[in-house]
C-alpha cells in the first residue's frame, strides 16, 4: 500500500489584495489573531521572583502586626481597664486570705 500525500488546500487562504495589513491594523481589530494573542499573553499569570515573594510576605506580616496593635477603641480600652482593676482586686483578696 502506498501512502497518499496530503495536499494543501486553499480553503483557509486569505486574499489581502495589494498588501497585507500592518501589525498595528491587526491589533486594532479585537477579533484578530494578533490581538487575541496579545491579550492572552497579558492575561497569563506571571511568576514572581523570590525577592518579590519575600517582600510581599514582609508586608503581610507588618500589616498583621499593625492590625493587632491598632485593635479596639475607647470602649475596648475601658473594658481592659475594668478587667485590670478586677484582677487587681482579686489578687488583693487572695493575698489577704
Amino acid at each position: 500500500m502506498t501512502r497518499v500525500k496530503k495536499k494543501r488546500s486553499d480553503a483557509n487562504r486569505i486574499e489581502w489584495g495589494e498588501r497585507p495589513p500592518r501589525r498595528s491594523e491587526k491589533l486594532a481589530d479585537p477579533d484578530s489573531y494578533e490581538s487575541r494573542k496579545k491579550r492572552a499573553n497579558e492575561k497569563r499569570k506571571k511568576h514572581k521572583s523570590v525577592y518579590e515573594k519575600h517582600l510581599e510576605q514582609e508586608e503581610r506580616e507588618e500589616a498583621r502586626a499593625a492590625q493587632k496593635g491598632a485593635r479596639g477603641g475607647r470602649l475596648a480600652e475601658k473594658i481592659r481597664r475594668l478587667n485590670q482593676e478586677k484582677r487587681e482586686l482579686e489578687a488583693g483578696d487572695d493575698e489577704n486570705d
